[in-house]
């Protein structure tokens, strides 16, 4: 879960259970290496389940175990948190820009004074 991809691949298969290609078409910007390289970290997690349907050629199809759908519902709310909070972060953000430009943060002496110097 410390992954780029995981939390996003979680949060696709949250609705639905779907086959490889669904899959990586959902998690935009994935490549097959990649996703297939997280299914099985995830499957060996115990949070995706992979099943293979008898067919010629065998249909491969990933669902999410009770688990994983109890984490992928938690990470969902936490995107949904963080994305209602935009606005504060980005005004932190600039107040925390124009407070840096003001001091060298590593001597505690104003920019001004570091010039002088």
């Amino acid at each position: 879960m410390t992954n780029r991809w995981s939390p996003l691949i979680l949060a696709a298969l949250l609705g639905e259970p779907l086959r490889f290609s669904a899959l990586n078409t959902k998690v935009q910007g994935i490549s097959q290496k990649m996703l297939s390289q997280n299914l099985k970290v995830l499957v060996r997690s115990g949070l995706v389940e992979r099943s293979v349907a008898s067919t010629i050629p065998p249909q491969v199809t990933y669902t999410l175990t009770a688990s994983g759908t109890e984490l992928a519902t938690m990470m969902c709310g936490l995107i949904h948190w963080m994305g209602g909070r935009t606005e504060q972060f980005r005004a932190a953000h600039e107040r925390y820009d124009a407070d840096s430009n003001q001091f060298d943060l590593g001597s505690g002496h104003s920019a001004q004074e570091g010039a002088m110097a």
